[in-house]
């Protein structure tokens, strides 16, 4: 936690800056526009199921986020948004020990297509389209047990489906609250076993069974937002893939079933 201490001091500051800059009107209604951003977030993985734990993950990462929006006819809109989170986890495991220090990073890029709905003095915007997630963890090196560490690169596709509902907090801000549920396509994981064993292939496993949850709530004005969010993902045991060793000999190797959650804050500069 102390490494990102002197940014949480900072994030005051950053958030009351633009306050001085002159207040604009802001419309409820999804506008032509983009927006740059920083995140800073708590993210935990845990392997396993009804608290048998196999193995754990935690740590913070800091990340950069870009988006984009267009308005439509009829009150139909599209946009896109991608985002990248970096820092170090710490790894626990029953039967392997712990390693801390180790490189993780998150990627995510998306397009969506949605309407708004105006509500009286409230709006609700309804979309939907793809998203596509990658999580790479290097685990290399050895743990408190002597045990090897490998890396393991993870890929999900899945179908959004989301809400946001939005409302005047005076005539220059808004409140913008999304709630979202992702249905997982289809996810991929390259383990590279190579680096535990170097006559071991790297298999791939597919996931096939999965969601992921969204939620976010933040205070809007045409120059700047600061607000939370919260992502979660649970993904069932994968199918089973061939781990070669050589000579032979071989073994089915599967990914157990799993859940990650990443809460965090982020402070966006919009452009319209």
């Amino acid at each position: 936690m102390n490494r990102f201490s002197p940014a949480l001091r900072l994030l005051p500051l950053l958030v009351l800056a633009p306050a001085f800059a002159c207040a604009q009107a802001v419309p409820l209604a999804t506008t032509d526009g983009g927006e740059l951003g920083l995140t800073l977030s708590n993210y935990a993985y845990e392997e396993g199921a009804g608290g048998n734990s196999t193995a754990t993950q935690s740590g913070y990462k800091l990340g950069f986020q870009a988006a984009f929006s267009q308005a439509l006819s009829q009150g139909w809109f599209w946009g896109g948004e991608a985002r990248q989170a970096h820092g170090n986890v710490s790894h626990s495991s029953a039967v392997n020990g712990n390693k801390g220090g180790n490189p993780e990073v998150i990627t995510e890029a998306r397009l969506t297509l949605g309407r708004d709905v105006p509500v009286g003095r409230q709006l609700l915007a309804f979309y939907s389209g793809l998203g596509y997630r990658t999580l790479y963890t290097d685990l290399r090196g050895l743990t408190t047990t002597g045990a090897q560490g490998y890396r393991r690169s993870g890929q999900y596709s899945y179908l959004p489906l989301g809400i946001t509902h939005r409302f005047h907090a005076g005539p220059e801000a808004r409140i913008s609250t999304s709630l979202e549920y992702d249905l997982l396509l289809e996810g991929r994981q390259l383990t590279y076993l190579s680096d535990e064993k170097a006559v071991s292939n790297d298999p791939v496993n597919t996931q096939r069974q999965g969601y992921g949850l969204r939620l976010s709530t933040a205070y809007e004005t045409t120059s700047w937002s600061f607000g939370a969010y919260w992502h979660h993902w649970n993904i069932g045991e994968s199918d089973a893939a061939l781990r070669t060793l050589g000579a032979g000999s071989s073994s089915l190797v599967t990914v157990p079933r799993n859940t990650s959650s990443e809460a965090g804050l982020q402070l966006k500069w919009r452009f319209y």
